[in-house]
């Protein structure tokens, strides 16, 4: 499950795995996840251990 927030629903979701349309490595400590929430729209989270802020972020 991801939690994710939509600025075009502004609107926070918990997605599921199947919500997750692919995953990228963007350097080490850093972890893109792209996912569409339930009306489609697309979402960036970034997570890693080197993200700037506490918990998973947005972008």
């Amino acid at each position: 499950m991801f939690l994710a927030y939509c600025d075009a629903c502004e609107e926070r979701f918990l997605l599921p795995a199947n919500h997750v349309t692919s995953v990228h490595n963007l350097e080490s400590g850093v972890i893109a996840v792209e996912l569409t929430c339930y009306e489609g729209h697309r979402i960036l989270v970034l997570s890693g251990k080197d993200i700037d802020v506490q918990g998973p972020a947005t972008v």
